[in-house]
């Protein structure tokens, strides 16, 4: 059974109650505090595509984090575009414009399947960092990145924000993990 947020209800505290009793029990599962479209974390998993097709895909996940790491926010990654006013009046909005690195993480995080519409990220509340910096679960991280990515087609400047709050390097960093740590 799923906590329900009603009307007035702190969404903030739900959504640490949230996470806090998934990141507590012993198996990292999320079916038992949702109700749909959001699968378990062993399926989850099963959908990273580890093939040989892939095995590119999966090296530039691997280099990107590991740039990442080395370097957590570097001056290119994204910058954004001002809005303005045409001499005809019409006006365009302000976008982000992403940076290589940034564009190659992206594109790795789909190409391996870590963007899945089997999650159903704009049904759930959005996850959020561990307060004690240490890496989402790779289920999580899925998560995270099917909402960003997804997001950012919503709303501009969503990857922007995950790169400033560090949330596309724990993204990146967590999978990376996860796939070193697989047989090959």
């Amino acid at each position: 059974m799923s906590p329900e947020c009603s009307e007035g209800c702190d969404r903030e505290a739900l959504s640490r109650l949230l996470y806090s009793r998934r990141t507590n029990a012993t198996s990292t599962t999320i079916s038992e505090v949702s109700d749909s479209g959001n699968p378990d974390d062993a399926t989850l998993l099963a959908q990273l595509d580890v093939s040989d097709e892939r095995a590119d895909a999966w090296s530039q996940l691997l280099a990107v984090s590991d740039e990442f790491a080395a370097l957590q926010d570097a001056e290119g990654d994204f910058r954004w575009e001002p809005g303005k006013t045409g001499l005809d009046g019409v006006i365009t909005m302000g976008y982000p414009i992403y940076g290589e690195r940034v564009a190659v993480a992206c594109n790795a995080l789909e190409r391996v399947g870590a963007v899945t519409p089997a999650y159903h990220w704009m049904d759930q509340l959005p996850l959020r960092l561990p307060d004690n910096d240490a890496l989402p679960s790779p289920a999580d991280a899925i998560r995270m990145a099917t909402a960003t990515i997804r997001g950012e087609r919503f709303g501009d400047g969503v990857i922007a924000e995950a790169v400033q709050t560090g949330t596309l390097q724990a993204i990146l960093a967590s999978l990376a993990t996860w796939r070193r740590m697989q047989p090959h």
